[in-house]
């Protein structure tokens, strides 16, 4: 089943390249690849609280263990970075050499990682990265978020949010949004993604969406 999404809100950016969001229980951080920094907003007022540099900037980015993890380099490798000043915490090989890694969520059940070449979600332990599951999905996946008993993905150039039942593999629900949807990310209530197009965060409300 696919359904149009309404926008609840629209956050315009500074913004050239626009490639992840994340949501840190505070802000929203997002990463723009043109200038290579990472800068956290106020998801009501659009403010800026915070801004971060980081050279290589390829794609998605999330929030773990109280630090941003953020996909960079020809590599797609992970950087994870201390969001007060910008220093390297660790540095991550791509759990999948050779392949786009394109979207990235940590949630409770561990690290969601999407393929873009290979349509897979994959889960994995951060702690030392051993897949724990592997999803196959239609469409390929730019931007990955979770919620309790879904993980989501975006198609860039579909413009499409999908929801997936990670227990059985299944894709429920996908919803058609305004633009071309990269980095995804949740806060609790709402959907936010990146418009690649317009240089803008954008919020949506998906159907069946429990909060934590």
């Amino acid at each position: 089943m696919t359904i149009l999404a309404g926008i609840v809100r629209d956050l315009p950016l500074q913004a050239l390249e626009l490639c992840g969001v994340t949501w840190s229980g505070e802000f929203l951080w997002y990463s723009e690849s043109f200038t290579g920094r990472i800068a956290a907003i106020d998801s009501l007022t659009g403010d800026q609280a915070g801004e971060i540099a980081c050279a290589d900037i390829r794609a998605d980015l999330t929030t773990l263990d109280g630090s941003l993890l953020q996909v960079v380099g020809a590599g797609r490798d992970l950087r994870m970075l201390d969001p007060d000043d910008g220093h390297v915490v660790a540095e991550f090989a791509n759990p999948r050499p050779g392949h786009t890694l394109t979207g990235l969520e940590a949630g409770r059940d561990g690290l969601w990682l999407g393929y873009q070449d290979l349509k897979v979600l994959d889960l994995r332990d951060p702690s030392d990265f051993h897949l724990i599951d592997c999803v196959p999905v239609r469409r390929p996946p730019s931007g990955v978020t979770v919620s309790d008993g879904f993980v989501v993905y975006s198609d860039h150039r579909g413009s499409m949010i999908t929801l997936v039942n990670p227990d059985d593999h299944r894709e429920q629900v996908s919803v058609r949004v305004w633009g071309n949807p990269t980095g995804l990310t949740w806060d609790g209530s709402l959907i936010w993604y990146c418009d690649h197009a317009t240089l803008q965060l954008r919020a949506v409300e998906l159907p069946g969406f429990q909060r934590f």
